[in-house]
């Protein structure tokens, strides 16, 4: 997918996210691994992930699908130097659930195409493309309760 990162800024200027995860460590997009800030000498230039100026006051960038599905803290910095530098000001921060594949939202769910395979009983839940299949829940039940396990 693409552009699930997205912050309102002034345009014109240069600005990149880092993503984290729920322990504190930061996405590394060379090495695809999270890892202590600072690791091996890094500084917010190994850790950058460009966003767009899109116009308008409005950046958007990808959310790296090399991430594991899971819920993670997006740190968005303007950059003052020519390289992102651990100086930058910090100038928004956000949180996306992750399939994976896609953001998972409520309104993804909600809104978009769903379908049930009769015979499993699994619901695939697609995203916005209607191809892209970014959660799926198997339901079982017997005779006092009804699970939903999300896979």
């Amino acid at each position: 997918m693409a552009n699930e990162i997205h912050i309102d800024y002034q345009s014109g200027c240069s600005v990149y996210a880092c993503v984290r995860n729920s322990a504190g460590d930061i996405w590394n997009p060379s090495s695809q691994e999270f890892e202590n800030y600072g690791s091996d000498g890094h500084t917010a230039a190994d850790y950058a992930i460009a966003l767009a100026d899109k116009g308008g006051n409005h950046y958007a960038g990808d959310f790296d699908t090399a991430i594991n599905a899971g819920r993670y803290t997006i740190q968005i910095f303007v950059q003052n130097l020519s390289l992102p530098a651990d100086t930058d000001a910090l100038i928004g921060t956000g949180c996306i659930v992750w399939t994976g594949v896609a953001e998972l939202t409520g309104e993804k769910i909600l809104a978009n195409k769903a379908v049930q395979n009769k015979l499993t009983g699994a619901i695939e839940y697609y995203d916005d493309d209607a191809q892209t299949v970014i959660l799926t829940i198997t339901p079982s039940e017997d005779e006092t309760t009804l699970t939903r396990t999300p896979s």
